[in-house]
């Protein structure tokens, strides 16, 4: 079959959904629905034969305040796909935490081993980790017999080895029997003189105190530590067992260690490495340790031995040397033959947002090619699919879609248009297993054909869901806003939907800036908990969204109260034009980050809106320069530094504390101690500046929580506090209405403003 509309309705869940309907009277989906939905954590494993998969699901437990973790090993089967009639595995490990409100984190009940990691060593072995305090332990489970289904015969866990650190990005290649992984090291060092160092220094210090002598300081929610992310092997049997190299050494070999590029510099793997197919070569991605990595965002491609018995006194290969003064690189993914790799790469040297290239490098001629160079899209990740094909993932007009593109031609086929897809992996016969989600469904996993689109169901983690809960489906919608641009963005209704009534609006801003809603699922700003609330639920993608095009996203740079504010205002004007049935005198906006600056922007320039809610936003450009640690953001973002004269002029224009003084409408104000991206003085200075003004206001904290409020209790606590808040103000009917509209968008009321710049 093709995809069609909504298809993850028509998928086997459905008839699933159907059946156990007719028992289960339907409710409105609610945040505690939401922070109990199961969820894949991590990379899920498919088994050589592709026989069986193996993933991770996480529970939470609203009542019994517990936290599960599971490994699951399901069987699959199937002429052609993967899908299995069942949908459902073996839960072969569990582990769950028992938290009361009472109890810190450190005393937390716990029962069971937790596995994370999956990755098979064979049809019949599978690997796992399980991280201790400063420690990991890799564990190996055994079939011990043939067949399928529910309590096949897998074993006990037996230990593989054991590790002096914290280890992440699991890998094994069955060809050369190397199993790789990350750990955090001094440059130089091994993980066994690492852990002697840290016991050490642990030992002799009476002081807590950390010397800095130069930026990156921390990022996002840590302080920057000595210690790197390097590369390690360790040669395994397919059955579990630790192989000696010719040297005897059986410990872990840091192939980082000793190069000439690290010497002397922080040099640190980012985002995982990949296995060459033979397993001797690894590919990561590092950050140019000559360079200023808080105001630079240049990394490359580096090529190392896995071989614990080579010298390595190369030291890893730089690819992506041929665009000096490039910006950063991703996604590295070797071919079938291991001969090419295929990666992703930005030009400019501090722009995040650049658009992805892709690049296909030769390892043996030492030269690279660009594929489909004129491709106005820019891909998230990208797998080999054949010897001249690349499986791609990209944004789209409010989707995450999944196409194949032509290494020879730079043909761009899509393969999944609707919904998104998340993980890619490709499988063998043209296939992958992707994962799947939609704004009215939960993520699962499925098997895709590459060439014709069909999708089958692996896994249906959530199968009761829309049987007992209403989600309401998205509805696409468009309008025209500044600069004559169209903006597209989801539309979603309370249930039981009646448009001879009127209904309250939320108008949801994203963050980024350079981002955009997706109809995809989401464990935070989740759409459907607003629209149930009883909200017409409204997201919009202003300049800066990514999806449409590079020039749609760069319009925003120093543009930030600017052709995005404009166009959130006609758009709601425009829908309140079409759609009689929102209610004007009845609007909230709410948004985080640069939607919490956007917050901020509103509230001094129309009091439309009852109420609004700021999540880690920004209260002033200037302040936020010298207290974030991504410094290239703001740079390119406002053309320069605060300490420029021509750009300070930029950075107070769209500074949200000029317009203090016009802050009118009651707040909202959440913000996480660990936010090292926007720091928790501007959510403070916020709450300050309301308060003083005797705005109504409210400030929630979190102190255990960073840019984003993931601990399910919190969430509970964040939703709770956010529905009863735009409830509160918008469930009446204001008392002047037309004292209200004094000061509604217009193009023109922005003229004034910016005639008064502060230089």
């Amino acid at each position: 079959m093709t995809i069609g509309h909504r298809v993850l309705c028509s998928l086997p869940i459905a008839a699933l959904a159907l059946s156990v309907a007719a028992q289960v009277q339907h409710q409105r989906f609610t945040p505690f629905d939401l922070v109990q939905t199961t969820r894949l954590s991590g990379t899920p494993a498919i088994s050589p034969g592709n026989t069986a998969l193996a993933y991770i699901q996480t529970h939470y437990s609203v009542e019994k305040r517990r936290q599960t973790t599971q490994l699951v090993i399901q069987p699959l089967g199937g002429e052609g796909h993967l899908a299995d009639s069942g949908l459902t595995g073996e839960i072969v490990l569990e582990h769950s935490t028992d938290v009361r409100p009472s109890a810190a984190a450190s005393s937390a009940k716990k029962t069971g081993m937790k596995p994370a990691q999956p990755v098979w060593l064979s049809d019949s072995a599978l690997a796992f980790v399980v991280l201790g305090d400063s420690e990991s332990t890799v564990y190996a489970l055994d079939k011990k017999h043939k067949g399928h289904g529910r309590n096949s015969g897998w074993g006990k866990p037996k230990e593989v080895t054991r590790v002096d650190a914290e280890i992440s990005d699991l890998a094994y290649s069955r060809e050369s029997g190397i199993l790789a992984f990350t750990a955090p090291v001094y440059t130089g060092t091994s993980i066994k003189q690492t852990a002697e160092r840290d016991k050490n220094e642990t030992q002799d210090r009476a002081d807590s105190g950390q010397v800095f002598d130069e930026l990156w300081v921390r990022h996002w929610d840590a302080f920057v530590s000595p210690k790197v992310s390097q590369i390690h092997s360790l040669r395994v049997s397919p059955r579990g067992l630790v192989v000696a190299g010719k040297r005897g050494s059986a410990g872990p070999h840091n192939v980082m260690r000793g190069t000439a590029v690290a010497d002397g510099a922080r040099f640190e793997a980012q985002q995982g490495f990949v296995l060459s197919p033979n397993g001797t070569r690894v590919a990561f991605v590092a950050k140019n340790p000559a360079l200023e990595y808080a105001w630079q965002t240049t990394s490359y491609i580096y090529l190392a031995s896995t071989d614990s018995d080579s010298n390595n006194k190369t030291g890893p290969v730089l690819v992506v040397n041929q665009e000096a003064g490039a910006g950063a690189s991703s996604s590295p993914a070797f071919s079938a033959d291991g001969a090419r790799l295929a990666y992703l790469q930005m030009l400019h040297p501090a722009y995040e947002a650049d658009r992805n290239r892709i690049r296909v490098y030769d390892i043996a001629q030492n030269k690279t090619i660009s594929v489909a160079e004129d491709w106005d899209r820019s891909p998230a990740q990208l797998a080999w699919v054949d010897a001249e094909t690349l499986a791609v993932t990209y944004m789209d007009h409010g989707r995450s879609k999944l196409a194949t593109v032509d290494v020879r031609t730079g043909a761009v086929t899509p393969a999944v248009s609707e919904h998104s897809t998340g993980l890619v992996r490709v499988l063998d016969g043209r296939r992958a297993l992707v994962e799947f989600s939609a704004l009215d469904s939960p993520t699962d996993l499925f098997d895709v054909s590459l060439d014709s689109g069909e999708m089958h169901r692996l896994t249906a983690l959530n199968a009761d869901l829309r049987a007992r809960d209403v989600l309401s489906s998205p509805e696409d919608v468009e309008f025209i806003g500044a600069d004559n641009q169209t903006i597209h963005g989801f539309i979603l209704h309370p249930p039981g939907f009646d448009p001879e009534r009127t209904y309250p609006l939320a108008l949801v801003i994203h963050g980024g800036p350079q981002s955009s809603f997706a109809d995809a699922w989401s464990s935070r700003w989740n759409l459907n908990v607003f629209a149930s609330a009883g909200f017409v639920t409204v997201a919009l993608d202003p300049q800066g969204s990514t999806g449409y095009g590079q020039n749609f996203t760069d319009a925003i740079r120093n543009q930030w109260g600017g052709k995005p504010y404009d166009s959130l205002m006609l758009s709601v004007d425009q829908l309140l034009q079409q759609r009689p049935y929102v209610d004007s005198q009845r609007m909230a906006a709410l948004g985080a980050s640069y939607g919490g600056y956007m917050i901020n922007w509103i509230n001094g320039h129309t009091d439309r809106f009852r109420c609004l809610v700021n999540h880690d936003g920004i209260f002033s450009t200037v302040s936020t320069y010298y207290s974030t640690e991504e410094l290239y953001f703001p740079e390119t973002e406002f053309e320069g530094t605060p300490f420029e004269e021509k750009a300070r002029a930029n950075y107070e224009r769209w500074n949200p504390e000029r317009f203090v003084a016009k802050w009118r409408t009651p707040t909202l104000v959440v913000h996480g101690e660990k936010d090292y991206r926007l720091t928790v003085s501007e959510g403070l200075s916020t709450f300050t500046a309301l308060r003083r003004q005797r705005v109504p206001a409210k400030l929630l904290y979190f102190p255990d929580e960073n840019h984003w409020v993931v601990k399910p209790a919190n969430s509970l606590r964040w939703h709770t506090e956010v529905l009863e808040w735009i409830t509160q103000w918008t469930e009446q009917e204001p008392a002047e209405k037309e004292e209200r509209g004094s000061r509604r968008f217009t193009l023109q009321n922005q003229k004034p403003a910016d005639e008064n710049l502060i230089n």
